[in-house]
């Protein structure tokens, strides 16, 4: 921040550009002098002893390039490097090291990160090291990196191995392997919490990646229920409920069903114009395994009816609720009193005309859904 203030002419681009490096260079330094017993972490590599007889590899882009990027002198530097340690096909402790330099570099670079769990399984590494000194930084920094994220899945399922196949009761191993998930899954929701982003699909990827593979789907509920309490709009956490209903309660019974609808227009009297919770109820009504038909609940009806109401012009009535009262209509057979719901959308949803036509012409061929 006193960087930014400091340098009043430059355009809010550059100044982002030059404090966003700041934690990714802290990550390097700390990364380094965590790593690199020779002194020599902040030589560039020809400069190093250790890499003296290792000849870099260029890029090779063919002898006409149709165009030459320009690749910064740090990032070109150990990209050649690596080149050659993967011709080499060396998994030694310093092209452990390399690739932490090549991941700052580009943590999206897939290859080097599958490289580096080769690295990590040929030496024998420490795991819980790498997964709280190495991994833990940068999902941290970079939430919405797909590469971190699977790199802690595989760090994960790889320690889960190591305690099933160790010597120490079968009691001790579950206890082990619960506490792993159960830290997992408080990591994401730090991680949430940090970046102030709970919509982040890697992150809901990996949760639910831990809770299916270590059956810890008890207590989601509650947990996307506190979520859903400070934001009824986050679509992922919808997503996730209907995820755990899906693994705990599936063939759904009528019991789970109605405690499912009841909770939705709950939370839809709280807003009405709640696209996600709207979608969320329409996993449970209509004709599809596990719905009942939309006009069947009679607390539906009355709801959307309600929310209807609450609009003195009809042009200004909630586009979802609108849909509902359609789909009702059309389960009752109802099918020009549908009609009439679908012309309305064109008007109050004109950006989806081309959609309501299409449905239109659907109510024409197979009126009763």
């Amino acid at each position: 921040a006193q960087a930014a203030s400091s340098i009043p002419c430059l355009s809010p681009v550059l100044v982002w550009l030059l404090t966003s490096s700041l934690p990714r260079r802290r990550r390097f330094e700390e990364h380094m002098a965590v790593d690199d017993d020779d002194d020599e972490g902040f030589l560039p590599y020809p400069e190093k002893s250790q890499w003296k007889d290792v000849a870099p590899v260029k890029q090779n882009d063919g002898p006409h390039p149709l165009a030459v990027i320009k690749y910064p002198h740090g990032f070109e530097e150990v990209h050649d490097y690596f080149r050659a340690v993967q011709q080499r096909n060396e998994f030694s402790h310093r092209a452990l090291r390399l690739t932490a330099d090549v991941i700052e570099q580009n943590s999206a670079n897939y290859t080097v990160w599958y490289y580096r769990r080769r690295c990590l399984k040929e030496l024998n590494s420490d795991l819980q090291a790498e997964l709280l000194e190495f991994t833990d930084k940068w999902a941290r920094d970079c939430p919405k990196n797909y590469q971190v994220w699977y790199h802690r899945r595989w760090l994960i399922m790889e320690m889960a191995d190591d305690i099933r196949a160790s010597s120490k009761s079968q009691e001790e191993k579950d206890a082990e392997i619960k506490q792993l998930g159960d830290r997992e899954l408080e990591y994401h929701t730090d991680v949430m919490q940090v970046n102030d982003d709970f919509k982040n699909y890697n992150g809901w990827s990996h949760r639910q990646f831990i809770v299916s593979k270590f059956g810890m789907w008890g207590k989601e509920m509650n947990f996307v229920e506190d979520l859903l309490r400070d934001d009824v709009r986050n679509n992922s956490a919808w997503n996730h409920r209907h995820t755990v209903v899906k693994n705990t309660c599936w063939p759904v019974t009528p019991e789970v069903r109605q405690r499912e609808i009841d909770y939705t227009m709950a939370q839809l009297r709280k807003c009405a114009n709640n696209e996600s919770a709207w979608n969320y109820l329409a996993a449970f009504l209509g004709t599809a395994e596990g719905k009942v038909a939309w006009d069947s609940v009679p607390a539906v009806v009355a709801l959307v009816r309600e929310i209807l109401a609450q609009a003195e012009d009809p042009e200004l009535q909630c586009r979802f609720a609108v849909e509902a009262l359609a789909h009702i209509h059309q389960a009752r057979g109802e099918t020009n009193e549908a009609m009439e719901q679908y012309t309305l959308l064109k008007e109050i949803d004109k950006i989806r005309t081309s959609y309501w036509d299409w449905r239109m012409e659907l109510l024409k061929i197979a009126p009763a859904t």
